[in-house]
């Protein structure tokens, strides 16, 4: 069975995944996530050296100088509608230095011409054409179920755990939850996920972690759900996958993590993270106007060098009303908008432009 077609089968689902299966699908992917090639993932210098926080795609001695695209996903809260739009949405790869087909069927050779093809971001991601990133937050609908949530939440606090609203909320976030392994597995290299905030099965206070309530009491149903419908190992591999995951993403003209950082980073701190998880926490929780002055640029500065007057710094976590929100002078652009399907195209051979750049992907397939 190909990718999509297995991607299809999860999406349209209305069953919860089978206990051998879901187990085999959680520790093949903390197995790659916890050893991912140090060519783009560094590792960590303490503990049981497993792969560092950061993803680094910006050395042209380790990736050459052809660089690609970088599709930035924003936070999705259990949306498995958004995340199949995205990946069926077709993107524009532009391509120089590639002869066309009439140009070979005549013999004649262009080397600076230059080709453009439109594809769908899955088979671009499959064929090594671009990046795909999500800066994390695959959990948790939000306001988007609000009445759901309280449905829930009621029949929560009369002791029913696995109730008809929380069957339907728990059903969508495992079905993004084995969608984003799915890819990974199957794209390691071109298919990230970050770490978010909603990351945090145990509802646990430390490690980077902070107990989740919003609309309900959303980490502790959460957790309480998962005891019912599986057990205590089936945590334990999601609790390690989701400290498995990277915290930040840098390109040669782009910094992707999912909140704005609290303070000024170095790549030492994100690739040690396990060690310092003040990191965590500064990566996935700061809220609108917490952070310190100017931590976007230095960061950005310690991460790509002095020549990054055109990178920008991309996240989610905090909701925009519009395409985007601008902090730290415009260096930081928050492109979470929970009531629409936008992803960021940032392409490797020009300035990021926010009203350009951000696409919506909710068109008909």
């Amino acid at each position: 069975m190909d990718l999509k077609t297995e991607l299809f089968n999860i999406y349209r689902s209305e069953d919860f995944p089978e206990y051998d299966d879901f187990m085999h699908l959680l520790e093949k992917a903390l197995n790659l996530l916890e050893n991912e090639n140090s060519l783009y993932r560094p590792k960590e210098k303490y503990g049981e050296k497993f792969s560092g926080g950061l993803l680094d795609f910006c050395s042209e001695k380790k990736f050459g100088k052809e660089k690609k695209p970088v599709v930035v996903i924003p936070d999705i809260h259990a949306r498995e509608y958004f995340l199949w739009h995205i990946l069926n949405f077709e993107i524009e790869l532009e391509d120089l230095n590639k002869t066309s087909a009439s140009e070979k069927k005549s013999g004649q050779e262009n080397e600076d011409c230059l080709i453009s093809e439109k594809m769908s971001i899955l088979e671009a991601c499959q064929k090594k054409l671009i990046y795909l990133v999500c800066v994390g937050d695959i959990f948790h609908s939000e306001l988007r179920c609000y009445d759901r949530w309280k449905e829930a939440f009621a029949e929560f606090n009369r002791g029913v755990i696995k109730n008809e609203a929380m069957n339907q909320e728990m059903l969508e976030n495992l079905k993004v939850l084995q969608m984003i392994l799915k890819l990974k597995l199957s794209c390691p290299e071109n298919f990230h996920c970050l770490k978010g905030n909603h990351e945090n099965i145990l509802n646990e206070e430390g490690r980077g972690n902070h107990p989740f309530y919003k609309m309900a009491a959303e980490g502790e149903m959460f957790y309480q759900f998962m005891s019912e419908q599986y057990d205590d190992a089936v945590i334990y591999i999601l609790s390690c996958l989701e400290h498995a995951l990277p915290l930040c993403a840098v390109f040669p003209n782009l910094v992707i993590s999912h909140a704005e950082p609290f303070f000024e980073l170095t790549r030492s701190k994100i690739i040690n993270y396990r060690k310092f998880p003040e990191v965590t926490l500064a990566l996935t929780w700061t809220a609108n106007g917490e952070a310190k002055k100017d931590s976007v640029s230095e960061s950005i500065k310690n991460l790509l060098g002095k020549n990054c007057e055109n990178a920008v710094w991309i996240g989610g976590h905090r909701p925009v009303k519009n395409k985007y929100g601008l902090r730290q002078n415009g260096k930081y652009v928050q492109i979470h908008n929970p009531d629409e399907e936008n992803i960021a195209v940032v392409k490797p051979d020009r300035k990021f432009n926010p009203e350009t750049d951000i696409l919506r992907v909710d068109v008909e397939i």
